[in-house]
């Protein structure tokens, strides 16, 4: 890791700046997803709904019960993932570690459905519960697998074996949905989809997620010297195991919130750390608050584009983004496996 370091020494774009920019262009994506739909509306439109609200006008009520709670659970949801990434990434020195790529989406995605079985009309408490719980589930047999027989844990071994935890869980998920007569329900969370997403739910989820975002914007130290190695870190006052569990936890809080709001939806917490990287280098002070951002960012100009391409019907925005996600999966290991060669 410290030759990573030297290779890719911390950039000089200015961090606040930066911040700012990230911040009104997420502003400008925000009011621009509020203004697109079957029917457009007018910026106009969109400020008086949030200053003046008419309950019988109908543009109002499709702007503000509609469009909004889509937009923000858009931001929420892109930062939740591109942190959890950002973390996951740090704590395990893994490049490639994604929620969606080590069976924690998958996981969430099964207990949910089975929360629906056994409880009929399930409240979204109960929905946030079961995602994170079954995040903990696909976390721990990914970890599991990957260090079966006292092996030690790779990056290309924790993808195998998240694979196939996420396999074992979307085959039981769908199998469920197909035996209950689920499918149109479970699809949602199978897909990744904003649609239906209302204010309620973003209540719920908001505090969790929001505390858990404090928590992991307050790791940026620790994982910095943590990237240096475990025994420099271990030397330093670092407690590894420490800094690795509350990473964990932080992650599997945010990757449960937003399989719970928006389904399985992967990617995000891969590509965004590493254009992160890119812009500010390699210390996660930077990398975490800028993922963030960036997620969100990303997020709501997927779930935008998704609208907009196949009108007046939604593109999944989990699978707009996997289009994306994919092709710099595939970049990242090629470049890894080169590394590797020479």
């Amino acid at each position: 890791m410290q030759t990573e370091q030297l290779k890719h020494p911390n950039r000089k774009i200015p961090l606040l700046p930066l911040l700012l920019e990230l911040s009104i262009a997420i502003l400008a994506s925000v009011v621009l997803s509020a203004c697109i739909g079957v029917a457009g509306s007018s910026l106009l439109a969109v400020w008086e709904s949030l200053t003046n609200f008419d309950p019988n006008s109908t543009v109002h009520q499709v702007i503000l019960e509609l469009r909004l709670p889509r937009a923000v659970g858009a931001v929420l949801i892109g930062a939740a993932l591109a942190l959890s990434g950002a973390i996951m990434q740090g704590i395990g020195n893994n490049p490639l570690a994604d929620t969606g790529l080590l069976g924690i989406n998958a996981g969430a995605g099964f207990l949910v459905s089975i929360s629906m079985v056994v409880f009929s009309a399930t409240s979204f408490h109960r929905v946030m519960a079961c995602a994170f719980l079954g995040a903990c589930l696909g976390a721990v047999l990914t970890y599991g697998f990957g260090t079966a027989k006292g092996r030690n844990i790779t990056p290309l071994r924790l993808l195998l074996a998240g694979s196939a935890v996420s396999a074992l869980f979307n085959a039981i998920s769908q199998g469920i949905s197909l035996c209950f007569g689920l499918a149109k329900d479970l699809s949602f969370w199978q897909s990744g989809s904003l649609s239906g997403l209302t204010w309620n739910q973003i209540y719920i989820a908001i505090p969790w997620m929001l505390l858990a975002m404090a928590a992991g914007l307050l790791l940026g130290p620790a994982l910095s010297i943590l990237a240096l190695g475990q025994e420099s870190a271990t030397g330093l006052g670092v407690s590894v195991k420490y800094v690795q569990i509350s990473g964990m936890l932080v992650s599997l809080v945010l990757a449960g919130s937003c399989v719970a709001i928006a389904g399985g939806i992967s990617f995000v917490g891969l590509m965004v750390p590493h254009i992160a990287r890119f812009l500010v280098g390699t210390d996660y002070r930077k990398i975490l608050p800028v993922s963030l951002l960036s997620g969100s960012l990303l997020m709501v100009l997927a779930d935008v584009s998704a609208r907009m391409l196949n009108a007046p019907y939604d593109i999944p925005v989990g699978a707009l983004v996997s289009v994306l996600g994919v092709p710099f999966f595939l970049a990242l290991t090629y470049q890894k496996r080169k590394r590797r060669w020479k």
